[in-house]
């Protein structure tokens, strides 16, 4: 059985989980939040971010990396489309929110609203949100404007990588208590709508809100409530560490 090291919080190991799902590739989680990883989890991911693949032998870090490993060992059921230029162009969609919507969305709103509080017991950054609703998320959005498809998902009529990557920071966006104006962007904001309220994307996110109520080292139980399969030993520690930017 596949492994993975990470947690429904994060819309990478989501967007991982969504592949998986879709795929009906059975994993067990090993649910952590990254910055309480123990000196093991190091090992299995230098830069100490989530997700991490275990495939037997194999540990793969990154989750477009992993979901190019998932698509192309089990290509049933496929993710990305066949066309090469479309499938050039979904890669583009991932690294896009991957880097530039994961900084405005993940880390500058719910990485100041939530993460550096519930954490590290900062004070949250109510001004630095706003500046980063204000100023950074537009030019964003605007882009997502011009590329949202005008009905169904970006590459046909089942939702694959492109989306959940897309959609999958909208609910840490939810999280953070900010919404999307969806009368300034509404092709975006239908789209990623459409996404959100997809299988497995919607209860995947659902999961991720009820783990967001508890510490970290209380996953556990949530999750087997859940239903979701539990690894039996975790690399996680119950003391937060600060270090190299670590993607939640």
């Amino acid at each position: 059985m596949l492994k993975i090291i990470g947690n429904h919080i994060s819309p990478f190991v989501r967007k991982v989980l969504a592949v998986c799902e879709i795929k009906d590739l059975p994993y067990e989680l090993d649910s952590i939040v990254p910055f309480f990883g123990n000196e093991r989890f190091g090992e299995l991911s230098p830069l100490r971010r989530i997700p991490v693949l275990v495939d037997d032998a194999i540990v793969i870090n990154d989750s477009s990396v992993i979901c190019e490993y998932l698509e192309e060992k089990w290509p049933d059921a496929p993710v990305l489309p066949e066309e090469p230029a479309s499938r050039a162009e979904a890669r583009f969609l991932d690294e896009y929110a991957d880097t530039r919507l994961a900084d405005v969305v993940l880390w500058k709103v719910f990485g100041r609203a939530v993460v550096a509080p519930g954490v590290f017991g900062a004070e949250r950054d109510t001004a630095a949100i706003d500046r980063t609703m204000a100023e950074d998320l537009p030019g964003v959005m605007d882009l997502l404007e011009r590329w949202a498809p005008m009905s169904g998902f970006k590459f046909g009529d089942k939702p694959g990588v492109a989306d959940f990557s897309v959609a999958s920071h909208f609910a840490n966006l939810q999280w953070a208590r900010r919404k999307l104006d969806a009368s300034r962007w509404p092709r975006a904001a239908a789209w990623i709508e459409r996404v959100s309220q997809s299988a497995p994307l919607m209860h995947l996110n659902g999961i991720g809100a009820e783990l967001l109520r508890v510490p970290p080292d209380a996953h556990r139980p949530v999750l087997d409530a859940l239903g979701v399969t539990v690894a039996a030993e975790t690399v996680s520690t119950k003391v937060p560490r600060r270090g190299p930017m670590t993607v939640l």
